[in-house]
């Protein structure tokens, strides 16, 4: 089955690549009829041809006799065959473009639009050359009155008085002319070249598109705003090669994962920089506390963003220095434009629910399990014919039992509201931005609220200077839950709706009060859900303020200053009470807990930037200095055994009991330099010279200072001589770029000797003493990132075609790591720079306008892999990394130089031992109890005869996977728009620890439906071992546990239409869009695209009591005033 699923996403990926190059074909080309008749109109034969093809004919009808009669011939033959018959030997003339055919009484003759009283105008349409553009459209702005230029270029349109023709053309700039007075128009378009002198946002300035040396990838405010998504990051998942978005939670305004180009670090973060406007910012924290966080990105407006720029190589990412080497997002946000000031809402409501609920076995299914088990362990049944225990029900009594999930999901609500103000003058620019997002979670008790303001000003004072200044409020308030966690009393929400027995009620019937704990023996002490769904108040609140200010001094032509300051100042904090409906609530007699966060960073930039241009040569030079500050406290406070559940988590002095508060402050000082140097030589010989240094307090006293230099270039070979009679290719650069970025991402004071408090029992007296809290380590320093990248960048058909293809080799040396030390030291182990690691990778971007006529197509498709591999860690032993999951005794991965990160090193199992000749065939396993027929095999490695964890295990799983894909199709028709994402990834192994719970045939808790075809002495063939009530160790360590993750989404569908005219309103649309619809993967858990353990990078791709992914409906409108 794994297998099965990989191939058939790679052929379907394989269709969906080659589906739009084949339709970008000359559509004439490949476009055949078979008309044959003696007694048809040209009338009929213009009709059959439109309906079995995307053609359409334009024409006067005293151009052409439709009611002649002719005879057309014709098998498998073009268009044009068919009216070179009808039209042999009259004065009508044809010209085919694209999908439009073009029918006149002679070749100078222009196609007019329907008649219509007012002023006729006729006119020609040329490129900057003089050349005529055949094909134009000519559009009366505001109406659906149009025509297009015939092979001549020239038009005639009859239009309203005071009308405003709309001219426009693939590949060059569309045109707005007002009529006025004329009858007759000359109109020259301008090459577009958008897609080469489009301005990219870099670090500290902007670039002209062709004049890039690095890997840059952008994503637009209009399709991140297509999507139904709580926070920006979201928004970037499958939109760019290279780049990995994995959900941590799926619950309102959960935690996502970032990797651009794989992980670079074992132990430090992974997570790229942000940069806002210019302002670098750090993805911050929610307060904390057991159970779930909160993104601290959700609290940025998604709506703000005007563009995303992602930085994926050391030429783009090395003016960033210790801070670049996981790549650099840069967001631009909306800014004011010149002109009469604009209202604009956009919002939407819908409703969401969970796409995928667990198929588990109902009370009765379950009970017969169990008691097959109680069986074969030689223990008493649970359940007989006979009982009289209301918490043991006669087995004719139980029936369908409780459904848990359906006790804690439900159909929730979501909506989002914007109103913009843009406008200004000349002199002064704003734009002003309220929203409001609401999104309750499918799991109920939980919801996620975002209020925010920004406001962007751009000033002129004088003529030499600028101001620009960007102010962001926003508060995010939600209620979170314990949705995740451990599992085995840990009061995990989705765990226990899945592992809490069906033959358990969720009342006592005895008592009429909550079933607080599952009573069964030897299964999980699971929690009742229900009262955290009904009665938990967990309440997260952030409160953030973005602010930042630069003048810009225009000193002499082409010099300017330009002097930045800025803060970022959050405020987060959680406050929790569990009552006493709760099991830990009950056992407490209550319990509450407030947690607190405030961070806040302040920075100031001064870069001085000079743009030349002499002759063939251009230049562009940038030097800088920035200074970052940034501060975080923490604390967190507990109380229990409260008298009333009154109080809840508002006043923790009257809670009886309180644990010891924590309380914690960190600073951190970055001080930096950094310069660029941009030559452009005749416009096709490119080089770029960029180079930082960084000193950070993080580090040892003997390595404050890093340099992190790159260099790169490029050849534009598209503007040489010799390709000059190839039109057909638009761009063709070849690019290539090395350079050094680092990773500071460590907790402030790891380096210098920490010293911490500790209690010493003495003379019966608990004494308090303070003593060396870690082995210090004057050498430590970032880890280094070295990063090769050759490119190449293509673009065919006046860039109506466009092609990106990027390499990249990255070594990262000086990983941190926690090396053992001699207990002697008085410490267990010390932070020290060892070992390095590779990532490597290949990334394909692909872009077309593949329908350009009436109904338009236009589409972009990206695919990216990357493989990394442990290269060094002198001195260390390969151990398995940690415990997933405590009460289950779940391994976490393993880590061996020479292997990719995060591989899962396990017993492999080889089937059920069906048959007494397989029982004696099969190793034996130290556990006799699962060493009969009926149970699970296992590889013997060794090939001693006996099953061994530490000699038996092997490689077993992988949750990098081997590519990773999104493909985008905008189509439009008049008013209509339909845009439609679809995203996936291929290879990407789950190790999907709740299998360890519900897919082992035992008492544990219930289990998944697909159990029931287990070996039995009537099923043999059974696909699951025999029942159990004992859990299986040999299972939990094994590949049992590992599935394929590999799946395609069709993540968003957006259907909308822009009505054409309202008098009121300067624009109207409305949209309907379907988000996450549909997933075709052979994984059997809620969402293959899951990353339930956070960041780390040793424990990629693992499912444990991950939230549900939800599936959204909604209708919105955009409404501009």
């Amino acid at each position: 089955m794994k297998n099965n699923t990989r191939f058939s996403i790679c052929l379907l990926f394989l269709w969906m690549s080659m589906s739009f190059c084949l339709a970008a074909e000359t559509y004439s080309q490949e476009t055949f009829f078979t008309i044959e008749s003696n007694n048809l109109t040209v009338k009929e034969v213009f009709n059959k041809i439109e309906k079995e093809s995307e053609y359409i004919f334009f024409y006067l009808d005293n151009s052409v006799d439709l009611n002649r009669k002719v005879s057309v011939k014709a098998r498998k033959e073009q268009v044009s065959k068919i009216l070179d018959q009808i039209f042999k030997g009259t004065d009508t003339h044809y010209y085919i473009s694209d999908r439009q055919i073009i029918i006149s009484k002679d070749e100078k003759t222009a196609p007019v639009s329907l008649q219509q009283k007012g002023q006729t105008i006729t006119g020609i349409v040329k490129d900057a050359t003089g050349e005529p553009v055949i094909g134009a459209n000519i559009v009366e702005k505001g109406t659906t009155n149009g025509t297009i230029t015939d092979m001549n270029g020239q038009f005639t349109l009859t239009v309203n008085p005071k009308a405003v023709l709309q001219i426009s053309y693939i590949g060059f700039n569309t045109l707005d002319m007002p009529v006025g007075n004329k009858s007759s128009l000359t109109i020259k378009l301008t090459e577009d070249t958008k897609a080469l002198d489009e301005v990219v946002v870099v670090g500290y300035g902007v670039m002209r598109k062709s004049d890039l040396t690095g890997s840059v990838g952008s994503v637009k405010s209009d399709v991140i705003q297509k999507q139904a998504i709580s926070s920006f990051d979201q928004g970037l998942q499958g939109k760019v090669a290279g780049v990995q978005v994995m959900a941590t939670s799926g619950s309102p305004g959960g935690v996502v994962d970032i990797r651009i180009r794989g992980g670079n670090s074992l132990t430090s973060g992974n997570q790229p920089l942000y940069v806002i406007d210019g302002y670098p910012v750090t993805a911050g924290g929610s307060a904390g506390g057991s159970g779930a966080g909160q993104n601290p990105l959700a609290t940025l407006n998604p709506g703000d963003i005007e563009s995303m720029e992602i930085l994926k190589d050391a030429s783009a990412t090395s003016i960033y220095g210790s801070r670049g080497a996981n790549g650099v997002i840069l967001i631009t946000t909306k800014r004011g434009k010149q002109g009469k000031t604009t209202v604009t809402y956009d919002g939407y409501v819908g409703f969401q629910h969970v796409a995928k609920k667990l198929d588990m076995m109902n009370a009765t299914e379950w009970a017969e399990m169990v008691n097959e088990g109680a069986e074969t362990d030689g223990r008493p049944i649970y359940y007989s014919n006979t009982s009289s225990d209301p918490l043991y029900p006669a087995m004719s009594q139980l029936g369908e039992g409780t459904d848990w999930q359906d006790q804690i999901f439900r159909t929730a609500p979501i909506h989002s509201h914007n109103v913009s103000v843009n406008g200004g003058s000349e002199n002064t620019k704003f734009a002003v931005v309220a929203s409001y997002f609401g999104q309750e979670g499918v799991v109920k008790n939980q919801d996620f609220n975002r209020v925010s303001l920004r406001n962007n000003i751009d000033t002129k004072i004088s003529k030499v200077v600028d101001l620009s200044t960007s102010l962001t409020i926003s508060r995010v308030f939600a209620n979170t839950g314990r949705e995740n966690g451990d599992g085995g009393g840990n009061t995990s929400i989705i765990n226990a709706s899945l592992v809490m027995p069906p033959t358990v009620p969720i009342y006592d019937p005895t008592t009429g009060e909550y079933v607080r704990l599952n009573y069964l023996p030897g299964s999980s002490t699971v929690p009742n859900p229900v009262p955290y769904v009904k009665h938990l108040q967990d309440k997260g609140t952030i409160d953030r303020i973005l602010a930042s200010a630069d003048l810009t001094f225009h000193i002499i032509d082409g010099l300017t200053l330009k002097v930045s300051g800025g803060a970022d100042m959050s405020n987060a904090s959680r406050e929790v009470y569990e009552p006493k409906e709760t099991y830990r609530g009950y056992n407490a007699n209550g319990i509450a807990e407030q947690q607190s966060r405030r961070s806040s960073s302040y920075s100031n930039e001064n870069v001085l930037t000079y743009i030349k241009k002499i002759g063939q040569h251009s230049l562009n030079v940038m030097v800088g200095s920035s200074l970052l500050y940034e501060e975080n406290k923490t604390g967190s406070m507990t109380a229990r055994d409260f008298i009333s559940d009154v109080y809840g988590y508002n006043n923790l002095d009257a809670g009886a009991q309180w644990d010891k508060p924590n309380t914690g402050r960190s600073k951190s000082t970055l001080l930096s330099g950094f310069g660029r140097i941009n030559y452009v030589l005749m416009d096709k010989y490119l080089f770029t010279v960029t180079g930082r240094a960084d000193g950070s307090s993080k580090f040892g006293a003997n390595n404050k200072w890093a340099f992190f230099p790159s260099f790169a270039a490029a050849w534009r070979i598209n503007q040489e001589k010799f390709m000059k009679n190839i039109d057909w290719i638009s761009n063709l650069k070849i690019r290539g770029s090395w350079g050094v970025t680092g990773n500071q991402n460590i907790p402030a004071y790891s380096s210098p000797e920490k010293m911490n408090t500790y209690t010493y029992p003495i003379g019966g007296v608990t004494s308090v003493g303070i003593g060396a809290g870690n082995m210090p380590n004057p050498d430590l320093k970032w880890e280094t990132t070295a990063i090769t990248d050759i490119g190449i960048d293509l673009g065919v058909f006046n860039n109506r075609i466009n092609f990106t293809a990027d390499y990249y080799y990255k070594k990262t040396t000086d990983l941190l790591w926690n090396i053992s030390v001699p207990l002697t030291t008085g410490f267990g182990t010390v932070l020290k720079n060892i070992g390095s690691l590779q990532n490597k990778g290949l990334e394909l971007s692909l872009s077309a306008d593949v329908l350009t006529g009436p109904f338009k197509w236009n589409t972009m498709l990206n695919w990216s892999t990357n493989k990394n591999k442990v290269l060094e860690i002198p001195g260390y032993i390969p151990t398995q990394q940690g415990t997933i999951s405590g009460h289950l005794k779940v391994n976490g991965s393993w880590l061996e130089p020479g292997l990719p990160v995060g591989v899962w090193n396990l017993l492999k199992t080889n089937g059920v031992m069906r048959t007494e000749k397989e029982w004696q065939d099969a190793a034996r396993v130290a556990d006799s109890n699962f060493d009969k027929i009926g149970d699970m095999s296992f590889v013997d490695k060794n090939g001693d005869g006996k099953i061994s964890f530490g000699e038996d295990r092997q490689i077993v799983g992988d949750p990098n996977p081997d590519f990773i894909f999104g493909w985008t199709n905008n189509f439009s028709y008049k008013n209509f728009d339909l845009s439609v994402y679809i995203n996936g990834s291929v290879g990407n192994d789950i190790y999907n620890v709740l299998r360890a719970e519900t897919n082992i045939v035992s008492a544990w808790g219930n289990q998944r439906a697909e159990v029931k075809d287990r070996w039995t002495a009537n099923n043999p063939n059974g696909k699951y071992p025999r029942a159990h009530v004992l859990v299986n160790q040999n299972l939990l360590q094994s590949d049992y546990l590992i599935e394929d993750g590999s799946f395609l989404r069709i993540q968003n569908v957006t259907l909308g239409y822009t009505f054409p005219k309202v008098s009121f309103l300067r624009s109207l649309r409305i949209y309907a869009t379907a988000q996450n619809l549909l997933t075709i993967t052979g994984y059997s858990g809620y969402n293959p695209e899951v990353n339930s353990q956070g960041q780390s990078n040793l424990l990629l791709g693992v499912d444990y009591n991950a939230y549900p992914t939800a599936r959204s409906f909604i209708l919105g409108v955009n409404i501009g005033f």
